[in-house]
């Protein structure tokens, strides 16, 4: 008798390209919701209070803010994985791939301290337009926070 793990990983649906996957909505959450948390809480906010403005005066804050930089792009491109096995989160695989793409071209300015505070705001607004998307289609998105060491074990 099969199992529901392998009834769900060999269902796939008519036309599309990637297989379901068991609970991707929930993946989808989880993931969207730790790349949201750590972008807002480790680069957004601390390029807005000017706090990464001065690569030599918040070293620790630039190493955390490039540590997230990557661990955001990791937890977006397991988003938009996520985002393929679900017809209703589907379209968002584009704008998760473009936020993820746009964040990672400017990983070396912000961990130097350098970003331009316009492209940040950009990856902002596009995480604002997915979260808004996303709720739309019935999956709201709640930032999780993740640790320091989650971003160091995240960004490996």
């Amino acid at each position: 008798m099969p199992t529901a793990a392998t009834l769900a990983s060999s269902a796939s649906p008519v036309g599309t390209s990637s297989p379901t996957k068991s609970f991707a909505t929930t993946s989808f959450a989880i993931h969207a919701g730790l790349a949201f948390g750590a972008f807002h809480h480790w680069i957004y906010k601390p390029i807005k209070a000017g706090v990464l403005r001065h690569p030599t005066a918040h070293k620790l804050a630039l190493v955390k803010a490039g540590l997230a930089s990557v661990f955001v792009y990791h937890e977006l491109k397991i988003a938009a994985d996520d985002a393929k096995s679900s017809k209703l989160l589907s379209p968002l695989v584009a704008p998760l791939t473009a936020a993820g793409d746009k964040l990672s071209s400017l990983k070396t300015s912000i961990a130097h301290g350098s970003v331009n505070e316009a492209d940040i705001e950009s990856v902002n607004s596009q995480l604002g337009q997915i979260g808004s998307t996303a709720s739309a289609s019935g999956q709201s998105i709640k930032e999780a926070i993740p640790s320091l060491a989650q971003l160091t074990a995240g960004s490996s």
